[in-house]
């Protein structure tokens, strides 16, 4: 006797046919990809029970994640190119410096001023020396300071402000400390840079007693030159602007005193001379 058990196929209430999904997809810019809805395609299956939930589900999950992504996108790009731009530009050519601009000046009128030359990256504040500064939408230079000048740089609302620095003796016991010696105001005036240069006349002064020590230094030195001779002549140069006449004349006689000067000893004397006239120019 043969015993026969009726077996019964998985699911026999659907017809088995092939199944194929479609995954609709939406990309941009071929990088960033999402999901749109994700459908069962085959009609015989769409009827089982309550599987039409979990599909449910799934699309409105995805579509919700879609949407995130895409307005992420959007204000990432409202961002980037929603920015204000900055003005960039570099020095024209010149024989004095370089076109790479090294340190760029906005002013508060919207107005940029770039730096061509060397800055002492150990000075604190940072100082320049042998540079060119330019206008940006100019094809030539404002001007150059020459290596031998030492300036800081600062800007106050639409104006930049170069303060020339020097090492003058007016410290305790005449020890020499550096200070300003002018400042140079540029600025716009529509399209033209105008500039004002003004003397700092806050300079420390010498005493009554301090001048005639420099006036003893003087008459006692011995001819020749040396480093303590052009020491003299700096504090000559403090005494002079601190209202002493026979300082101002010893200073006019150094070089009959002391011989001839020339090289850097020339172009020191001339550099002080040069001060004197400026700040009898500017009293």
């Amino acid at each position: 006797m043969t015993t026969e058990k009726e077996s019964r196929p998985h699911n026999s209430s659907y017809p088995q046919v092939a199944v194929q999904w479609l995954n609709q997809v939406l990309c941009f810019y071929q990088s960033l990809c999402f999901t749109e809805s994700e459908v069962l395609r085959n009609r015989h299956l769409s009827v089982a029970a309550k599987r039409w939930v979990h599909y449910k589900n799934l699309l409105t999950t995805t579509m919700n994640r879609g949407k995130l992504i895409l307005l992420m996108t959007v204000l990432g790009f409202t961002s980037v190119f929603g920015q204000e731009k900055k003005e960039v530009c570099d020095c024209p050519k010149t024989q004095f410096a370089g076109t790479k601009a090294d340190t760029t000046f906005s002013l508060s009128n919207g107005r940029t001023i770039v730096l061509c030359g060397y800055k002492n990256p150990k000075s604190k504040p940072t100082t320049y020396s042998e540079f060119v500064l330019a206008a940006c939408g100019q094809d030539t230079i404002i001007d150059f300071w020459g290596a031998v000048l030492t300036c800081k740089l600062r800007v106050n609302n639409d104006t930049l402000l170069v303060d020339q620095l020097h090492n003058l003796p007016i410290g305790e016991n005449f020890n020499y400390r550096e200070t300003v010696w002018t400042t140079e105001k540029i600025y716009f005036s529509g399209q033209r840079v105008a500039r004002k240069l003004e003397v700092n006349r806050q300079i420390i002064k010498y005493t009554k007693a301090e001048i005639q020590i420099v006036l003893k230094s003087y008459e006692s030195a011995k001819p020749g030159l040396d480093d303590s001779k052009m020491g003299i002549a700096n504090k000559l140069f403090i005494a002079i602007i601190s209202g002493d006449k026979i300082a101002r004349q010893y200073f006019k006689d150094f070089k009959t005193k002391f011989g001839i000067l020339d090289g850097a000893f020339a172009e020191e004397y001339n550099d002080l001379t040069a001060m004197i006239a400026l700040w009898d120019k500017t009293e």
